[in-house]
């Protein structure tokens, strides 16, 4: 699977990439920061229209996407690297890049959310549609939000599954998480050590684990309002669905 790289250096502007970055000679060894979104199925690499077995259910996705929004990352010498006004929009196929070269410490924390902040999401349908094509908050293909009433779908996961066991995949699912509720906080404390130069911090999303306790030949779809019980399910399951590791 080809993999989604964001690279952080400097100021940044979400979906806008800089060229190049400006570097003093007084300055110590730098270290530059990419995100890399690794979607698997318990470690296999995922591919969109490939079945999988999960929970005893042959599956396959069409789309799996998400938002990741308030990131911020503490340095063991106390600087904050402070992301929380960038989105990133996860998902097969998009590409992002922010930039900017950092002093060289280890990361002690990082938090960030799933999902989209509650002011960004009750904004005006004039504010979503003037955004440029390269904001992840602006139209997406597939569609990452409903009517202006509800806001963005925080996550979207959508494929087909096999029910009778055929081998055929003949129903349709899907799994929209959306609203001020559903929005999922991540705090890790898990020490990440850097080094100068690049390194590649790995957002890795396991559809095995997001689906913990789901029956995939019973509960198809929720566009949470219509089955807010499986929503908050799934939400919670991004607790151990998603990890973050250096490469």
């Amino acid at each position: 699977m080809k993999k989604h790289i964001f690279f952080f250096c400097g100021i940044l502007l979400a979906g806008i990439p800089f060229s190049s970055c400006k570097k003093e000679s007084s300055e110590p060894a730098k270290a530059k920061i990419s995100f890399e979104f690794d979607f698997n199925v318990a470690g296999d690499e995922l591919k969109l229209g490939q079945a999988y077995q999960i929970n005893g259910t042959t599956v396959s996705f069409d789309a799996v996407n998400f938002y990741m929004g308030g990131i911020q990352l503490t340095q063991e010498n106390g600087q904050v690297i402070d992301l929380s006004d960038q989105y990133l929009l996860g998902g097969i196929g998009n590409t992002a890049t922010l930039n900017s070269d950092l002093d060289v410490s280890d990361i002690n924390s990082m938090k960030f959310f799933v999902g989209v902040d509650p002011v960004t999401n009750a904004q005006e349908e004039i504010d979503f549609t003037s955004r440029p094509p390269t904001d992840p908050l602006g139209i997406q293909d597939p569609s990452m939000h409903w009517s202006w009433s509800t806001g963005y779908k925080f996550l979207r996961v959508d494929g087909d599954v096999d029910l009778d066991g055929d081998g055929i995949l003949e129903t349709g699912v899907a799994y929209h998480l959306g609203s001020d509720a559903m929005l999922k906080q991540f705090d890790l404390t898990n020490p990440i050590e850097l080094r100068s130069g690049d390194n590649d911090l790995i957002i890795s999303f396991d559809l095995t684990k997001f689906f913990t306790g789901v029956d995939l030949k019973a509960e198809l779809d929720t566009h949470t309002g219509n089955n807010l019980p499986l929503a908050e399910r799934l939400r919670d399951n991004l607790a151990i669905a998603i990890e973050v590791y250096r490469n």
